[in-house]
């Protein structure tokens, strides 16, 4: 079958949506650092929408800086993919033209860093996945203890990570004199300043005054994002194939409902994504908090109970009136106490919203892929809540159950207790020790886990949090899901 190309969009049938903009005479002024799959259906389809009305001339490059390869997806494509927007049985397609060119910065290649470097370059936009940021989650400073950033402060190139990949792009820059505004876009709490934090630390390690350029001449916006993107299934990329009668082998799919705030700090004129929907705010936290203790607490709470279930996906867990009734009643009885009152997004329209979305039967998240690296996101989702809640006074019965949920499932991807699955997390060399040492109590095993400072932080030394959590996790086992779900009652249940 014919590829996707330029030449070959003459061949899309009418109803599939492609650039009407002259793609040649767009300048590449925005760079993207992690183009997956939540990149193309999301922040390249609002700079397709700008292009499309003519208000912003700037298309981007793609950077890759771990696999999988985007030049084997885009390259042969000249960048062109289809996004495939699904809700139940109805599905939207389109081929963006925004990305005109993607570059994969495997140690050794150097283009990858003059690409980012080029003055013209207005904008570097990044999603790498928590983990990405080679920080401690429960502090945002940079884990200079990590091996990757250990090799990378003692090599000039090559380098494998995030902070060390734009402490080299940002040396040119400063040579060049060559300001930029770096824009994280990943589901981590005040993101620009963490990105900030991390980028300067790796600096400060390598030259003082590479550190003091960069907090002169780059900005670091914080941003929300939101819309629920799956991997791509071969069912997907056989759909998409039906539909358009090419191969596109860089297609994505998501869910309609978009959204993107973004801190207004920027080091030259703003991109006009506000004209395709964008919100440009003094302050993002506000919509974070929101967003991330609401929607993505859920995604955390439904996908590792879920999986204890025996659930595949999210769609699985919501439709479980058990699980259902657990989260909404988490964030309802406990979790909206300490959420800030965001006009548009009050506690629960916004959580009745957040089920919709979950429910929706065309979107198939896997638990599996939700729960990887939850131990660089449960610090926003529940901990912090629960810290929140402690500070006011305020128990915490059901968002600790959550906390119990994860350990849960780290408990169960290990041998001595119980393997069911393989869990994919940077905290899982702890996982393997505290399951060895743990002699196959699942009690034992989460109080060793409640011990990782650098995921739980000052509640390490909370003996009456372990307790409650280890207790609800030895539950949540032995019993099943339902039964210990079902002795929370209303007043959280035996500690």
């Amino acid at each position: 079958m014919t590829r996707l190309s330029p030449a070959a969009l003459a061949q899309l049938p009418p109803a599939v949506r492609r650039p009407s903009y002259h793609r040649a005479a767009t300048r590449i002024g925005f760079a993207h650092i992690g183009v997956g799959a939540f990149h193309r259906c999301h922040q390249a389809e609002y700079t397709e929408d700008v292009l499309e009305a003519g208000v912003d001339d700037r298309a981007e490059i793609g950077v890759n800086i771990c696999p999988p390869s985007i030049t084997d997806q885009l390259d042969a494509q000249d960048g062109l993919f289809t996004r495939m927007l699904v809700e139940g049985d109805r599905a939207d397609f389109r081929v963006i033209g925004a990305i005109r060119r993607v570059i994969d910065a495997s140690p050794g290649r150097r283009d990858a860093v003059a690409a980012l470097a080029d003055p013209n370059i207005d904008v570097i936009t990044a999603t790498v996945t928590e983990k990405g940021y080679c920080h401690v989650p429960a502090t945002g400073f940079l884990d200079a203890a990590q091996p990757a950033v250990l090799d990378d402060l003692a090599r000039r190139d090559g380098r494998s990570t995030l902070p060390g990949l734009l402490a080299k792009v940002f040396r040119v820059r400063m040579a060049s004199r060559a300001p930029v505004t770096l824009l994280s876009c990943d589901n981590i709490p005040a993101n620009g300043r963490i990105l900030r934090s991390v980028v300067l630390g790796f600096a400060e390690g390598l030259d003082k005054d590479l550190a003091r350029w960069i907090e002169d001449n780059v900005r670091f916006p914080s941003t929300m994002v939101d819309r629920i993107v799956p991997a791509t299934r071969p069912e997907d990329f056989f759909r998409v194939q039906a539909e358009l009668g090419l191969d596109d082998r860089g297609a994505v799919v998501g869910e309609p409902f978009r959204q993107w705030v973004i801190e207004d700090d920027f080091n030259v004129p703003r991109p006009r994504w506000d004209f395709a929907g964008a919100a440009f705010v003094r302050d993002v936290e506000p919509y974070e908090q929101v967003k991330m203790r609401v929607l993505n607490a859920c995604q955390t709470a439904l996908s590792c109970l879920g999986a204890l279930k025996g659930l595949v996906t999210t769609y699985d867990d919501i439709r479980d009136p058990t699980l259902a009734g657990f989260v909404q009643r988490m964030i309802l009885a406990e979790t909206a106490a300490v959420l800030p009152n965001l006009r548009g997004m009050e506690v629960e329209p916004y959580l009745a919203q957040t089920i919709r979305r979950l429910g929706n039967s065309a979107i198939r998240h896997t638990n599996h892929q939700i729960a990887t690296d939850t131990s660089q996101k449960i610090n926003q989702r529940i901990l912090q809540p629960i810290r929140d809640r402690g500070a006011k006074g305020l128990a915490s019965p059901l968002l600790e159950t959550a906390v119990a949920a994860w350990l849960g499932y780290l408990a169960r991807s290990q041998s001595a207790l119980g393997a069911t699955w393989e869990a994919n997390d940077p905290v899982l060399p702890a996982t393997v020790a505290a399951a060895r040492a743990s002699g196959g109590d699942v009690r034992v095993f989460a109080r060793a886990m409640l011990g990782e400072r650098g995921v739980f932080g000052a509640l390490v030394d909370d003996a009456g949090f372990a307790g409650r959590v280890a207790g609800r996790c030895h539950a949540l086992l032995a019993d099943g899901v339902d039964a210990a779900l079902g002795r929370l009652g209303t007043s959280g249940g035996p500690e």
